[in-house]
């Protein structure tokens, strides 16, 4: 079987591939023309977020029979157009999990204490000590919208370990627990952002999370609370957020996803510009670490060898 690598992936999950004879054309970085040149002829396309499988490319996939997905997020590809053509659409959903819980805290670290500020203060010969009285972690009422999944959970598990922080939880699926550890849910997301003090979102992006939290649900969180988003950009309304960050009625928030990526809005530049350390952002690098990349390669080659090794298996039997 051939595959086209569109993206940037671990080098041990090509060699997977490799090892167990598939024809691996590593094309990271391809743009929209060359796709559509190449794909008819691959079975099998690698992807991370930065390539677009539209439904006019499903459409050119003559062959394709599996999208792989090294990550979490599907929304760059059009999975019902894929589900139309026959074409499986796999992700990753596990590998990438500590990665972002652990930017999750850091974030929420960097805020509650000011951090980037005072490195820049320091930076620019300023010694603003009195300038940076923070907040501590340990105790702080933190509501996780998305508890149940994968990434909620390893966020809850490190405050609560970790921190001694209080977990508040609201999930729209049947909670899993840790076990040792208890959370208190609630029944509403209303209910979880006006009793937390800091809220941190790790839900996907889909047509029902579009502006999840939009202007009316910010305005319901507490005065001087946090918000973190390292999911998607649009799940918040962000001319809201900036509104609200403007007003003081917000003290902060830590951003790694936006609705366009770079930024090019004003509303959002306007966002990641605030001063004196209202923001902190980074730039979508929530599973950019060199252990979370190599277990979506792998996880993903290994399941690409395994199904097809399936498939020829039942084509022998018939």
């Amino acid at each position: 079987m051939r595959v086209l690598v569109c993206d940037s992936v671990h080098p041990d999950g090509l060699a997977i591939l490799r090892t167990a004879g598939f024809q691996v054309d590593d094309q990271a970085g391809i743009d929209k023309t060359k796709l559509l040149e190449l794909i008819p002829s691959y079975e099998v396309a690698i992807v991370r977020g930065r390539t677009k499988l539209d439904a006019s490319t499903v459409k050119a996939a003559r062959k394709l029979k599996i999208i792989g997905r090294a990550g979490v997020g599907l929304d760059n590809i059009d999975v019902e157009a894929a589900k139309g053509a026959g074409i499986q659409v796999w992700n990753t959903p596990g590998a990438p999990s500590t990665s972002v819980a652990e930017l999750t805290v850091g974030l929420i670290l960097s805020l509650l204490r000011k951090i980037p500020l005072a490195d820049k203060e320091m930076k620019a010969g300023r010694w603003i000590k009195n300038q940076l009285m923070g907040e501590e972690l340990q105790g702080k009422r933190v509501g996780v919208i998305g508890r149940a999944g994968r990434i909620g959970n390893e966020v809850s598990r490190i405050l609560t370990v970790g921190f001694q922080a209080e977990v508040l939880g609201y999930d729209v699926v049947k909670p899993r627990g840790v076990p040792g550890l208890s959370y208190d849910f609630t029944e509403s997301i209303e209910e979880l952002l006006q009793k937390s003090e800091i809220v941190t979102i790790h839900v996907p992006y889909t047509p029902q999370t579009h502006h999840l939290l939009d202007g009316k649900r910010l305005a319901m969180m507490r005065r001087g609370s946090y918000l973190i988003n390292t999911s998607r950009g649009d799940i918040v309304e962000g001319p809201s957020l900036l509104e609200l960050l403007r007003q003081g009625q917000l003290a902060g928030a830590g951003l790694d996803v936006f609705h366009l990526e770079p930024p090019v809005d004003e509303w959002e530049k306007a966002i990641v510009s605030l001063p004196n350390g209202v923001t902190v952002a980074t730039c979508h690098i929530g599973a950019q670490t060199h252990q979370a990349q190599r277990k979506e390669s792998v996880e993903l080659a290994q399941r690409i060898v395994s199904e097809a090794s399936k498939t020829l298996a039942q084509s022998a039997r018939l």
